[in-house]
């Protein structure tokens, strides 16, 4: 359990990993723009995210090492995912039709981050980690994509300012803020690392 905590703390906080894999900034904007899409779009990245690392794990054993494997290790990332994103539609279409009106816009961004953010493969392939472990990190990086999207939400409000100049309105401005922010957070990841 104790490694569960530490991977979450690390993923969360101190290793940036939503920063760090090449996050889709034009999702975090999209979903940043309502306030009221943060928490269900981060609820549902967690729950892609979870249920994908925990199907690839003991999957990923069967794959092993070697040159077919790092070609095969994406595509059964990307074969989980769909079909979880299949699944999740066809539960939420058939018993939870209301809620599925709702968030039916955000159910295939979130699956489909997933991959963007790419966890399975950071796992896989940066840390030798148990399930626990791996469990850990996921979550911590949709603790890490909350507590991201609040932020730049907050930086989107502040720079909506008749003050900025004109050539830095709108998304210049808005891609400074997260450049400056990703360079903030990648100060608590120095040389020292808990996954070491």
């Amino acid at each position: 359990m104790l490694r569960f905590f530490d991977y979450f703390l690390a993923a969360a906080l101190l290793q940036n990993v939503v920063l760090m894999t090449g996050f889709g900034s034009s999702v975090l904007i999209k979903s940043s723009k309502k306030r009221t899409n943060i928490l269900p779009f981060t609820t549902l990245l967690c729950i892609f995210t979870t249920l994908t690392v925990i199907i690839c794990y003991p999957l990923d054993n069967l794959i092993g090492t070697g040159v077919l494997a790092k070609w095969l290790r994406p595509l059964m990332i990307i074969a989980i995912t769909a079909l979880l994103y299949i699944v999740a539609v066809l539960i939420l279409y058939n018993k939870f039709p209301s809620l599925f009106n709702r968030i039916k816009r955000l159910v295939p961004v979130a699956a489909f981050n997933n991959l963007v953010i790419g966890i399975a493969i950071i796992i896989n392939h940066q840390f030798a980690v148990n399930l626990p472990g791996a469990i850990g990190l996921a979550l911590g990086t949709c603790a890490g994509f909350l507590m991201l999207s609040w932020l730049t939400t907050e930086g989107i409000e502040r720079l909506d300012n008749p003050d900025v100049p004109k050539a830095f309105r709108g998304l210049p401005s808005v891609l400074l803020y997260l450049g400056i922010l990703s360079l903030a957070l990648m100060g608590f990841s120095g040389s020292v690392s808990i996954l070491q």
